[in-house]
């Protein structure tokens, strides 16, 4: 099966914007290359909204201090927060390159985003990203009227590789009786380190994200070796008893198929789960135009999803 045409205004997009040093294709050429990604994980200027603080916070981690990039709407009371996993193939990216997208979190869900500066592979294996965000969720659960939230509306959220460690801290905070989390959303995730998937195998010159790209960042983080569960949690046993779930896949995009395979896994194991496919769409499409009118709508609905969610 050949894969699906990119959206025209996406491909038009694609075509005439300044990616700057982000490569809209071939990023395998890139993340084969250390000097290459490595300029990607710079912190690029923020976009500024009156209506959310945002402010950094240090805690405990696993690895040393952990920064937490904090949006709180201006709002009085307790809010909900979102923990969020920012993208970037384990590799790249930062709070900072996605703050269009947790400033908007926060005015369309009401809520305080608090986006986890997590370590990066290759330097940091699995499960050094994972247990950052696991160490996040642990310390939002016992402090957070620290950033006013409340400790029992707490949902996690992730972008691609974020996605990846947000299904992983969902499943790890049911396996060991952790902190409740109320909603997960996950956004065109990689789930199988295995890439096994019919769109993967024929996703070899799609943009944004390649088989070849995908297969070095799971190298990257993984170093390769035999994973569990948590490193690629579309091989998780079981999937009863985790949060609500919100899954958004790209139509042209090597992860659609896993990611549409987890969220039949969980409907069928009794998870509340929503998935939206959206035409036309390439990876990352929402973050990297988020003026097309494709995003735009996906957009609304990511907000009204975790809106509804979090203030149910």
């Amino acid at each position: 099966m050949p894969v699906p045409p990119v959206d025209s205004e996406i491909q038009s997009l694609l075509e005439t914007s300044d990616a700057g040093v982000f490569p809209f294709y071939d990023l395998d050429s890139v993340l084969a290359v250390p000097e290459l990604y490595r300029p990607l994980r710079e912190r690029p200027d923020t976009p500024v909204d009156d209506r959310v603080k945002v402010r950094d916070l240090f805690i405990p981690g696993p690895g040393g201090q952990l920064r937490l990039r904090v949006y709180r709407p201006a709002t009085d009371g307790v809010l909900p927060v979102v923990l969020y996993l920012h993208g970037g193939a384990f590799t790249y990216g930062s709070p900072e390159a996605e703050e269009e997208h947790a400033l908007r979190y926060a005015l369309d869900a009401e809520a305080v985003v608090v986006s986890v500066d997590y370590r990066l592979a290759p330097e940091h294996l699995y499960p050094a990203a994972a247990d950052d965000a696991y160490a996040a969720l642990t310390w939002l659960a016992g402090h957070a009227a620290r950033v006013g939230g409340d400790p029992e509306r707490i949902a996690v959220a992730g972008v691609s590789a974020g996605g990846n460690i947000a299904a992983s801290t969902a499943l790890r905070a049911r396996d060991l009786g952790g902190p409740k989390v109320i909603f997960q959303v996950l956004l065109y995730p990689a789930l199988d380190s295995g890439m096994t998937s019919a769109s993967m195998r024929e996703s070899t010159a799609t943009p944004v994200l390649n088989r070849a790209a995908t297969e070095l960042a799971w190298r990257h983080y993984t170093g390769g070796h035999s994973l569990v569960p948590y490193a690629s949690p579309v091989q998780a046993a079981d999937l009863s008893g985790l949060p609500p779930a919100f899954v958004v896949l790209a139509e042209a995009d090597p992860l659609r198929d896993e990611g549409r395979r987890y969220a039949e896994r969980l409907s069928a194991a009794g998870v509340t789960t929503e998935l939206i496919q959206v035409p036309g769409a390439v990876h990352g499409f929402d973050l990297l135009f988020p003026k097309a009118r494709i995003s735009e709508r996906n957009l609304a609905d990511q907000g009204r999803a975790l809106r509804e969610a979090l203030h149910r």
